[in-house]
Order: C-alpha cells, then sequence, then structure tokens
C-alpha cells in the first residue's frame, strides 16, 4: 500500500493492538490500529545498530523517522481495516476489522502528541504525510477474493502482519530506541499488538471451525 512513499530501509510499524483498550473514536491504534508498507510487514525493516556502533549509514532509529513509520503504518492499517470492515460478511471480521480501524487511530493520535512533546516532525521524506483521505491498496492476497474467503484471508493476512510486527518491536526497535518516552510508547504499543493478536488468531479459529 502505497510503499513508495517509504524509505527503502524502513518499513512502517504497526501501533496499537488491543482489543479492549480504550476506545476512542477514529484514528488510533489502541481503539485504532495498524497498517503496514507492504502486505507483510509494517515495522522498520533495517533498524541501525545502538548508539557507539558502526552502521555503514543505514537507516536511522530516531524518533523522527520511527514516529513518522508508526504514522504511515497506522494510517494504511486503517485504510485496509476500514475497507475490510465493509466487505467481511462473517460477523466476528466485522468486529475485528472495525477494532483495527478504532485502535489504530487512537495509537496514530498518540504518535502526533509525542512527536509534538519530542519537538520532531512527521516529515514526508519519511513517509510521514499519508493521510487518512489516502486511498489505500489491497493486498495480493486480498485481491478478487470475497465472502467467507475474503474473511479467511484478510484474518490471516493481519494475524501474519501482527506476527511479524511484534518480532520486530522485540528484536530490532526497542533495542536500538534510547529516547525513554518513545521507548515507553513502543512497549504500550508491543502489549496492544500482542492483545490484537490474541483476538485475531481466535477469530481465525471461529471462522475456520
Amino acid at each position: 500500500m502505497r510503499s513508495a512513499l517509504l524509505p527503502a530501509a524502513v518499513l512502517a510499524l504497526l501501533t496499537s493492538c488491543s482489543p479492549g483498550n480504550d476506545r476512542q473514536n477514529d484514528t488510533g491504534m489502541a481503539n485504532d490500529a495498524s497498517g503496514g508498507m507492504s502486505s507483510r510487514d509494517t515495522a522498520p525493516s533495517s533498524v541501525p545498530a545502538p548508539a557507539g556502533t558502526d552502521t555503514g549509514g543505514s537507516a536511522e532509529a530516531t524518533p523522527a523517522a520511527i514516529l513518522s513509520q508508526m504514522n504511515v503504518a497506522n494510517t494504511m492499517e486503517i485504510q485496509l481495516s476500514r475497507m475490510a470492515s465493509k466487505q467481511a460478511t462473517t460477523p466476528a471480521v466485522k468486529r475485528i476489522a472495525t477494532q483495527l480501524v478504532t485502535d489504530h487511530s487512537k495509537n496514530r493520535r498518540e504518535v502526533t502528541a509525542l512527536a509534538k512533546k519530542l519537538n520532531v516532525s512527521l516529515t514526508p521524506a519519511s513517509g510521514g504525510n499519508v493521510s487518512a483521505s489516502d486511498s489505500a491498496a489491497m493486498p495480493d492476497e486480498l485481491q478478487g477474493k470475497s465472502g467467507s474467503e475474503f474473511d479467511r484471508s484478510f484474518v490471516q493476512h493481519q494475524v501474519q502482519l501482527h506476527e511479524n510486527n511484534i518480532q520486530k518491536i522485540q528484536s530490532q526497535l526497542l533495542p536500538a530506541v534510547q529516547e525513554p518516552q518513545l521507548k515507553a510508547y513502543l512497549q504500550k504499543t508491543l502489549k496492544e499488538m500482542q492483545g490484537h493478536l490474541a483476538t485475531l488468531e481466535k477469530t481465525e479459529q471461529q471462522i475456520s471451525s
């Protein structure tokens, strides 16, 4: 989905995934959830080693870069999940798609607030200019599908996406981030994503039985 807007070395991070967190309308993750740069990944694909390590000029794990990518990831997840909530035919899938929209919207608001606190800009160069009004492309594995086939594929897609992003946050982003507030945000987002994953896996079992 509009991956051309993202730097090659960075995959956007999904944010907020736990169903049941504060539910606020239309923008974030924990009550607005998240989408990514590609059909499989949304977290930065290449995060530089912690300070003091020679990275050879690879992507930066700066607050501005990470938050810009999180902003894009949330926006794309909102777009995809909003489309899925309309196209899905199974009540359980409609519910999780709607929850993802709500949670990622809330998370996106949190990204904006944190960027202001840290006095950093969500820059277009880092993909920060993607807006909710931009259209998202349906991932290849969902194109041309409808009914129960679409429902199963959407849930499977989201399960894989969340698993990938959880792993990236744990193994790449958190070890590389030094800024305390950004680290706390990522830790919170990680828990929310794990909550989303649990709900997605439960939904997957329901529609497969």
